[in-house]
């Protein structure tokens, strides 16, 4: 039975603390996507007043993306996924790469909804794309762990004139509807009745550390993080009112009978201050270096917290990749248990686009056979890197198309194909200009090797 406007306004409100620490869960995830995205001015301000502001360049540091994306090591590499069905993967529009932003969304909201939605491309042809859901409302019956339904807003209104009311979608198991601020519905030509044709909720559910045990909403949307985001810029900001109001002295005069209005400055300039006149320069206390310290502390205290080098979040560089290898031993650790996790959600996602499938294309298709991480990020200086892709291609193990790849992850292997053959026609070329003797026969021979797979 779908519900009324009447029905879901009181869902909305019906539990009154609920609701309340349902807004303060939604605010603290607005808090930490604004960090995310480098919008922290707001917040800054409330530590100072508006005429300071407006002669002080404000403190933004962006660590927030800095460290989320640095522990995000799960899809830094895309797995290879084995399906029985090997027309399957067509379906899936740029899996990976939403995948990726999926778990850089998770690791800083601890809580993100994943929605694979069937759609149909130029060609006519139909595809999955994959719709992250980060500002969504889900509603409880009797179990706090198990959403029943969940709303999310549609959009954002492409113009501030635009005077329409919000709208909202709504999802359960057996219906699906548009809804706005004002209590109207909307239905669409292929869906009058306002059924859910897959008669599941089509969301997967991802979070950080794992389900809550207790509260849906007994999650942590980094405030760690945010607040140590929040002291550097503070610091940052008054470091530059310090260097901005206090790193040069204050010319004062002293003396009865002194006329300001008649003084000159100037290093060829003399006034006569009377008997008991006088000049001086008062100098205010340096406090830059204090605060850097202050900064220098926060910053170990957030690479601490996320098993970071303290290099990584300063913005310098650590000696060697030995080293590094060293300090990233509790990272890797943590990415082995987050590949267990993420590879349940592949799964659960699985299982929701074969219903997909199924339901818009009338097809079977088939299983996931297996998902595979892979074992380790290593983290290597460049002269490591350049050693370690010599001796692979020497021993076979790679070609230079991997190389690319592994360069750009974006390039698929005929694009890195298409790169290779361009760059030895190029360099073709020049060597026919300089000898004027073809060089067809080594080119070819190269080209044939690159493009051989590796086994």
């Amino acid at each position: 039975m779908i519900p009324n406007i009447g029905e879901l306004a009181l869902l909305f409100s019906k539990f009154d603390i609920q609701q309340q620490r349902k807004n303060k869960w939604k605010q603290r995830r607005y808090e930490a996507l604004d960090y995310y995205k480098g919008m922290t001015k707001d917040y800054v301000h409330d530590y100072f007043s508006d005429s300071t502001l407006s002669k002080v360049p404000l403190g933004n540091v962006n660590i927030t993306k800095r460290v989320i994306d640095r522990v995000s090591l799960v899809y830094m590499t895309p797995p290879t996924r084995t399906y029985s069905n090997e027309e399957t993967p067509e379906y899936f529009l740029e899996k990976d790469l939403k995948l990726q932003r999926l778990e850089r969304m998770t690791n800083l909201l601890d809580g993100v909804l994943l929605k694979p939605c069937w759609r149909i491309k130029e060609d006519g042809t139909g595809c999955i794309e994959y719709d992250i859901i980060m500002d969504y409302e889900p509603l409880f019956d009797t179990d706090p762990l198990k959403p029943y339904a969940i709303v999310y807003p549609i959009a954002q209104k492409a113009s501030v004139l635009d005077s329409s009311p919000e709208q909202f979608v709504y999802w359960d198991a057996e219906n699906t509807f548009v809804f706005d601020s004002l209590g109207k519905k909307y239905t669409s030509d292929d869906n009058p009745d306002m059924v859910n044709p897959y008669g599941v909720l089509p969301f997967v559910e991802c979070f950080r550390d794992g389900k809550p045990e207790t509260d849906y909403l007994d999650t942590n949307a980094s405030t760690d993080l945010i607040q140590t985001n929040l002291a550097i810029n503070v610091a940052e900001t008054n470091k530059n009112a310090n260097i901005m109001f206090q790193s040069f002295g204050y010319l004062f005069v002293n003396g009865a009978g002194i006329d300001k209005d008649t003084m000159e400055i100037g290093q060829d300039k003399i006034n006569y201050l009377g008997v008991d006149g006088s000049i001086s320069i008062v100098s205010p206390p340096n406090a830059v270096p204090a605060l850097d310290e202050s900064i220098q502390s926060s910053y170990k205290m957030l690479a601490q917290n996320y098993h970071l080098p303290t290099s990584f979040v300063e913005g310098s560089t650590a000696a060697s990749g030995v080293a590094l290898k060293l300090r990233n031993m509790e990272l890797t650790d943590d990415r082995k248990s987050d590949v267990t996790r993420w590879k349940e959600v592949e799964h659960k996602l699985f299982d929701l686009e074969r219903v997909i499938i199924a339901v818009e294309d009338g097809k079977d298709a088939g299983d996931l056979e297996d998902v595979d991480f892979s074992e380790s990020i290593e983290v290597l200086n460049d002269k490591e890197q350049r050693e370690k892709w010599e001796w692979e291609l020497a021993h076979g193990l790679i070609d230079k198309a991997d190389i690319l790849m592994q360069k750009n992850p974006d390039l698929d292997r005929e694009e890195a194909l298409d790169i290779l053959f361009e760059k030895q026609d190029t360099e073709m070329e020049l060597e026919e200009e300089e000898t004027e003797e073809p060089q067809e026969t080594a080119g070819s021979a190269l080209l044939q090797a690159l493009a051989k797979p590796v086994e």
